[in-house]
């Protein structure tokens, strides 16, 4: 492994390992964020206020996730005191332009997502396109599936990882970020197609998985209840964890580990 290797992976491993108190601030922030969704989604809409209250209530809490995830960005930053409270005071400014960035993102993956419906007529229409003696071999159960895991792929892997760098040094440089070079950094290195891979993994497949587990055994009600209670509770932080890993790794990847030697650990919350 070259030293280069090491330093992009270690110096990761050192940021998030070094911020735990950060990290605490995520699992708690976001848990309240997912609490304060589920209850705004439940707010009635048959009075002014109400209606009123709804609106109020989704801006705020958009505007608290998009504050939370740009700050964590800009801490993570190389460039940056290391000081989470600087952090958020410095992304305040800079919400509008991360804001015009999570639309892109998420109209991004929506677009995508339409594509999965068309993934049969996709496949047809590139098995007819082969030449004659190419056809023959590929059947049109295989050219579905292929055209269905490209989409697959492009969905969870070639989108994020080409957006995901771009929010990061938005949340840093603000609305010039966008035509940065910084910014397109990490679809070019092999590391971090590897880091996104493993925080994937263990962020998003994991989690899945324990949702939808099902119990092997019966058992009483009380003991599924606590076991889905400890199940969605351990995914959840393997998410929140590996969402926090990954913005170390995604600063990392656009900016270089060439300055962390350079910069002065200090009191992450203060």
């Amino acid at each position: 492994m070259s030293t280069d290797t090491r330093g992009f992976e270690i110096d990761t491993l050192s940021a998030v390992l070094s911020s735990k108190r950060v990290w605490l601030v995520h699992v708690i922030a976001n848990a309240l964020l997912l609490i304060a969704f589920f209850y705004w989604i439940r707010i009635p809409e048959e009075t002014g206020w109400e209606v009123m209250l709804t609106v109020l209530g989704g801006l705020a809490i958009a505007f608290i996730t998009l504050w939370l995830h740009s700050a964590t960005f800009d801490f993570f930053s190389l460039a940056s005191e290391q000081r989470f409270l600087v952090s958020l005071k410095r992304s305040v400014t800079r919400i509008p332009a991360f804001l015009l960035w999570a639309i892109i993102f998420a109209l991004g993956i929506w677009l995508i997502g339409q594509l999965w419906t068309y993934d049969e007529q996709a496949g047809g229409y590139a098995r007819h396109s082969l030449p004659g003696l190419m056809r023959k071999k590929v059947t049109p159960r295989g050219m579905f599936s292929a055209a269905h895991w490209a989409v697959w792929f492009v969905y969870f892997f070639l989108w994020p990882i080409l957006l995901l760098p771009i929010g990061g040094q938005v949340a840093v440089k603000n609305i010039r970020a966008f035509f940065s070079a910084p910014a397109f950094r990490p679809i070019r290195r092999w590391r971090f197609w590897l880091a996104y891979a493993v925080c994937f993994v263990i962020g998003a497949y994991v989690p899945y998985y324990l949702a939808w587990m099902v119990p092997r055994k019966s058992s009483p009600l009380t003991d599924q209840t606590w076991g889905m209670v400890l199940r969605l509770g351990f995914g959840y932080l393997l998410l929140v964890t590996a969402w926090f890993a990954l913005c170390a790794a995604i600063m990392r990847a656009s900016e270089g580990h060439d300055v962390v030697e350079n910069i002065e650990p200090a009191p992450v919350l203060s």
